[in-house]
């Protein structure tokens, strides 16, 4: 692949645009400065949450907002933003709405406050109870923490407890402290507060309980048992929990069943006792798995070999990557890395697949250069910071780039307007252009 100048324009196209603000980018900080943003992809971008990864990455709300504040387009915006929080169509955006929503209110607009409280009364999205409730105690307290409280406490008296619904308490005590939060609840007559802090006592011990017996569960589960519940149909989630904590004898009795078998199930499911941990002893009968017919066998054995460093597996990885099998090849280099192996993966790389595959190989490659500190980033993390869909992998690709000082200028200007928190302050120590 060819490095090519990723450097922001004075003037984006629409596709430009478009692309910055999926990923977060901060130069549209200046483009919205130098009044070249169209507001058409803005509100887009304010209406419909466009990050990759809405578990992982942090919210955009905020950084949105400055940016339609800088194009003073907020009152231009206010119409159709409260249409859509009314009508709630997108419920993977809902939440962004809120968000904004809660700075109209802030900004003194009563319309947007009541139509937060209606929306934590009602609760419209049964997948997303927490609506609005953040909002309206950062904007009224203690007061809006006893109405959401009241509210989800009366649902309890027909409902179980929901897996969200602890969500509530843990944002009081960040926002009045943990002594507050018991005296608000403990000093009330309200039964729907009573009944919100009798469940929350209840789930807190259970909670905790429950940790305790998986943490006792796993330690006492023996390598004979691995292997049996390999065998079995249940589906079980705690092998790579167990092989980070085993033993090495037990490590062995894994490995010796892993290589006496020929069952897929059987394989993908040993090989992931050793997805976090290197094996006991190398063995290329796992290079051939990495190439098996059944795709988990494949894609648990290339995590499992990759956490190994050998001349074979190394061998194996440029073979891999001279014929063009990236994925494959590409997580081997972490611990079978050498110095000059940057040009052969930035030679091999290619973007042919959509943005999930996109993402998973620039997270691969910046995983290989964070695990090798020799290894010069100057290229393959620029690339990296600037094709990820994901901002926290921009996040790990800007950090790389630090650390060796081959940040480009233009790079450290945008960066301090990133959407990503953990961005915006990694090169404050250095001297930029950045636009006031």
């Amino acid at each position: 692949m060819d490095l090519i100048d990723y450097a922001p324009q004075p003037v984006p196209t629409t596709e430009q645009q478009r692309d910055a603000l999926q990923k977060g980018l901060g130069r549209t900080w200046a483009w919205a400065s130098s009044k070249c943003l169209s507001d058409e992809i803005v509100l887009e971008a304010c209406l419909h949450d466009q990050r990759f990864d809405q578990q992982c990455e942090n919210s955009r709300s905020e950084w949105l907002w400055k940016i339609v504040q800088r194009m003073e387009a907020t009152e231009r915006f206010r119409a159709p933003i409260l249409e859509a929080l009314t009508q709630l169509d997108d419920e993977q955006s809902v939440n962004q709405l809120c968000e904004i929503a809660f700075h109209y209110a802030k900004e003194g607009n009563d319309t947007f406050r009541r139509r937060l409280y209606e929306i934590v009364e009602t609760k419209p999205v049964a997948d997303s109870l927490w609506l609005g409730e953040k909002e309206i105690i950062s904007l009224d307290g203690e007061q809006a923490f006893e109405f959401a409280a009241r509210i989800r406490g009366e649902r309890m008296t027909t409902t179980d407890w929901e897996w969200d619904d602890g969500g509530l308490a843990h944002s009081a005590i960040e926002n009045f402290g943990e002594r507050r939060f018991h005296s608000i609840l403990t000093s009330s007559t309200n039964p729907g507060l009573k009944c919100y802090y009798d469940q929350w006592l209840k789930q807190s011990v259970k909670q905790s309980d429950s940790t305790k017996s998986y943490r006792t569960h796993i330690a006492s589960i023996s390598s004979n048992e691995i292997c049996e519940a390999a065998q079995g149909q249940d589906r079980c989630f705690w092998f790579q929990a167990w092989g980070m904590q085993a033993s090495d004898s037990e490590l062995q009795t894994v490995f010796n069943a892993l290589r006496a078998s020929a069952n897929p199930n059987v394989l993908s499911r040993l090989l992931r006792v050793f997805s976090n941990r290197p094996l006991p002893e190398f063995d290329s009968h796992l290079i051939d798995l990495c190439q098996h017919s059944d795709s988990a066998v494949r894609s648990a054995a290339i995590a499992a070999l990759s956490m190994n460093r050998n001349s074979f597996i190394r061998n194996f990885a440029a073979e891999q990557l001279s014929k063009g099998s990236f994925d494959v090849a590409i997580k081997q280099f972490v611990n079978n890395f050498e110095v000059g192996d940057e040009s052969r993966i930035l030679k091999a790389l290619k973007f042919t697949e959509g943005k999930y595959e996109q993402h998973s190989t620039l997270m691969d490659i910046t995983k290989v250069l964070e695990a090798n500190s020799h290894a010069d980033c100057s290229k393959l993390a620029l690339i990296a910071y600037f094709e990820t869909p994901c901002q926290l992998c921009r996040s790990s690709a800007a950090r790389l780039l630090r650390q060796q000082n081959a940040a480009p200028n233009w790079l450290i200007d945008e960066i301090a307007f990133d959407a990503e928190e953990q961005c915006v302050n990694l090169f404050s120590d250095q001297d930029s252009k950045i636009i006031e």
